[in-house]
């Protein structure tokens, strides 16, 4: 499940504004909007910009657009 409070975070972390982030990769603003709020989804290809652009490694991209960490377990699953 997406974890938007975790892409908030590495928005911020990457030293971007939401409307920097959207531009970055490709999306409007409103496009973002939606999507952060699960209106709609991230495809493939937004993923891996979002990737690109915020320097973030595979497992933080699991963390954030599955709610999985590394070894496929949902966020927050006991082990």
């Amino acid at each position: 499940m997406f974890q938007p409070n975790l892409l908030k975070a590495a928005i911020v972390r990457a030293g971007y504004t939401q409307g920097e982030f959207a531009e970055k990769i490709g999306v409007s603003f409103n496009t973002l909007t939606r999507k952060m709020s699960g209106v709609s989804s991230f495809n493939i290809d937004e993923v891996d910009k979002a990737r690109e652009v915020l320097s973030i490694d595979n497992s933080e991209v699991c963390a954030i657009f599955f709610g999985t960490d590394s070894r496929n377990r949902e966020i927050g699953q006991e082990e």
